[in-house]
């Protein structure tokens, strides 16, 4: 039998040995006195939860942090243990389903954490609590006021419920100086006087965490008991690269699935947005803006084929491109594996440059946005593959 997810040759490709050395880096970096949480929100970043977090719990982390609950609720599918922590928000009607699962949940106002205890008691089990504060990222949380500390020490003394931890995300930890450095520094400040405000209201909370992934390398003064790694575990950041060499995780290839001579003057693609300027050779790639490759990147982008670099032309489709190949001229055929982001050869194309060029895309975008049908390849420890999509 064929496995459906080669059939059509687009596949995102994981380097689980980069996943593993990446997230060895940041432990070294850290030191063994801080824990680790493993952010994997997003489906990993766009790795794939379930392909990725053997890696992860044989690299020892501490904890997994999800952005929603159906994400945590399929790392416990997986029989994983570990600690989990929800960042965002979950309806009340889900508090079973987060106790039943020993689920983290943040909480950021009472009603929330009224309905984890009353669910817990129901249980005859305890709640698992984190409480965000909003020391500037105008998001979730308390704000660290004497209001919130009024609040904070009401859920303290709900039935069933335990606050294991506290934490603040800081926006500017990108910048290491001026405005930026300031309003990090002004946060971190807030935040540590409100833990200590809580701990001598009665309120002791054992685990506190303000990092991100660029705080863990820009503001190691902040890094408290647990650090919360995220984009920097999959390496794609080039800031990362000045303090703490990381590896590139993902790589998204296709294969060529055409190639034909077109006359001047022919149109390429949807809207007349490329004329061939003079006789080309044009290659046909069966991935399109269904897989993530953004429209936006219609002649702008790259790919990589036979090392080379070559140039999208003409409207990216749905569920195909075309790049002209007629640098390559005979060299290229049906069949050629073609990169989309990673390396081929010498040669390079990195998220960072795809964001660059998509109208205000960041490269987190995407990461997260390459689509579900574009199967991912685990390679490196266990997660070695026989065999190629689409050969």
């Amino acid at each position: 039998m064929v496995d459906a997810a080669y059939l059509r040759p687009v596949w995102m490709e994981v380097n689980l040995d980069h996943l593993a050395f990446n997230l060895r880096q940041v432990r070294r970096f850290v030191g063994s006195g801080v824990k680790v949480m493993a952010v994997i929100k997003g489906n990993a970043y766009g790795a794939g939860i379930e392909g990725i977090i053997d890696t992860l719990l044989a690299g020892g982390v501490d904890m997994l942090g999800t952005g929603i609950l159906d994400e945590a609720l399929l790392v416990r599918s997986l029989d994983v243990r570990t600690p989990i922590l929800v960042f965002g928000y979950t309806p009340f009607a889900c508090s079973e389903l987060l106790v039943k699962n020993e689920i983290i949940q943040t909480v950021y106002s009472y009603e929330q954490a009224a309905a984890l205890s009353a669910a817990a008691a129901g249980l005859g089990r305890i709640a698992r609590i984190h409480l965000e504060i909003d020391t500037g990222m105008g998001r979730l949380g308390f704000l660290p006021y004497d209001a919130a500390l009024r609040e904070i020490k009401a859920i303290a003394a709900l039935p069933h419920l335990q606050i294991d931890g506290i934490y603040t995300h800081c926006p500017y930890t990108n910048e290491r100086e001026g405005p930026g450095r300031e309003f990090t520094k002004r946060q971190f400040a807030e935040f540590t006087r409100f833990a200590r405000r809580l701990a001598a209201a009665g309120v002791p909370v054992p685990l506190l965490h303000a990092c991100n992934s660029l705080g863990i390398l820009h503001y190691p003064e902040m890094h408290m008991n647990m650090v919360r790694a995220g984009i920097i575990l999959y390496g794609s950041y080039p800031g990362f690269q000045q303090v703490l060499p990381q590896k590139p995780v993902m790589a998204l290839k296709t294969r060529v699935g055409s190639v034909k001579y077109v006359p001047a003057g022919h149109n390429i693609g949807y809207g007349h947005t490329f004329t061939a300027p003079q006789d080309m050779l044009v290659a046909v790639l069966p991935v399109g803006y269904a897989d993530g490759y953004s429209r936006a990147l219609s002649n702008k982008a790259h790919v990589l084929i036979h090392g080379r670099r070559v140039p999208v032309i003409g409207t990216i489709c749905m569920d195909q491109c075309m790049v002209d190949v007629t640098t390559l001229r005979e060299k290229c055929r049906i069949g050629d594996e073609a990169v989309l982001i990673g390396r081929q050869g010498e040669e390079e194309i990195t998220v960072e440059e795809l964001s660059m060029l998509g109208c205000g895309y960041i490269n987190y975008e995407y990461l997260v946005g390459i689509s579900h049908r574009v199967p991912r390849i685990y390679t490196g420890r266990q997660g070695a593959v026989s065999g190629e999509p689409g050969k």
